[in-house]
C-alpha cells in the first residue's frame, strides 16, 4: 500500500487488494483513510475498460474524502491478444464477484471497514450489475450510477440512487436515457450538456475536468448523506 497526500479531508492508503470469500480468491484494488478506527465503504462496479487508472483514481478520490472504497477486478485478471479488453464477463460471474467482495468487506478481514450499508457505484457496463446486486443484497444501502449502459429489465429499488449522463453520450443514446430515467423514475438524475460517455474516465477523448469534478462531487456527498457516515 503507498500513502497519498492531497486534497480532501484524508491522508490515504491504496494499492493492490487480495479478495477472499471461503476458498474463492479475486484481485482488486483497495483505497481508504490512513487512520485507525473504521470507515463507510463503497464498492466500485468498473464498466468494460475493466480496473483502470481512472477508476483508480476515482476510488482514491473517494478515500481522501473519508470512505473505505473497494474495486474487484471483474476480468479477473484475463487479457485476451488481439481485443483492447476481455468479452464481458457471464452474469453468474459479475454476481459471484460482486458478492464474494460485499462479504470480504464485511469480514474480519476488513477491520477498517465500519458495519453497515455499503455504497455502490457503477460504471458504464457494470450498471446493470451493480444494480442486480442492489436488488437483492441488504447489505447494499444506495447506487451510484456513472454514465450506466442497463438492459432491457432493471429491477425495482427501493434504495437511494442517483445517475449521471453526458446528454452526447455515444454510447448511451437520447433514448436509452430516456428509458433509464422511467425505468429508475425516483433516481436522482444529473445531465450535462456538452458531455460524452466519458465523465469520470481521465483517459477518454471527451473527457471535461469541469464535469468530473461536478459528478464526483455529486457523488461525495450522496454517500455522506446515505451511508452512516
Amino acid at each position: 500500500m503507498a500513502l497519498l497526500k492531497g486534497e480532501g479531508t484524508h491522508q490515504i492508503l491504496y494499492g493492490s487488494a487480495d479478495i477472499f470469500s471461503g476458498i474463492r480468491h479475486n484481485r482488486g484494488y483497495l483505497s481508504r483513510p490512513d487512520h485507525a478506527g473504521s470507515f463507510p465503504s463503497v464498492l466500485v462496479v468498473h464498466g468494460a475498460s475493466g480496473l483502470t487508472s481512472s477508476v483508480k483514481s476515482v476510488a482514491r478520490r473517494l478515500a481522501r474524502y473519508g470512505l473505505a472504497v473497494v474495486a474487484p477486478d471483474l476480468y479477473r485478471g484475463r487479457r485476451q491478444l488481439r481485443r483492447p479488453v476481455p468479452a464481458w464477463p457471464a452474469g453468474s460471474d459479475l454476481r459471484a464477484d460482486i458478492t464474494d467482495a460485499l462479504e470480504w468487506m464485511n469480514s474480519a478481514d476488513t477491520p477498517w471497514i465500519q458495519p453497515g450499508a455499503v455504497g455502490l457505484l457503477a460504471l458504464g457496463q457494470g450498471a446493470d450489475a451493480a444494480l442486480a446486486a442492489a436488488s437483492h443484497d441488504e447489505a447494499i444501502g444506495c447506487v451510484a450510477l456513472v454514465a450506466p449502459v442497463l438492459g432491457a429489465r432493471v429491477p425495482p429499488l427501493d434504495l437511494p440512487v442517483i445517475g449521471f449522463y453526458g446528454k452526447d453520450d455515444e454510447i448511451v443514446g437520447s433514448d436509452e436515457q430516456a428509458a433509464a430515467q422511467r425505468a429508475l423514475e425516483h433516481a436522482e438524475w444529473v445531465l450535462y450538456g456538452g458531455a460524452g460517455h466519458g465523465l469520470v474516465d481521465e483517459s477518454a477523448s471527451d473527457y471535461r475536468w469541469d464535469v468530473a469534478e461536478d459528478a464526483l462531487d455529486r457523488i461525495i456527498e450522496f454517500f455522506d448523506e446515505h451511508l452512516d457516515t
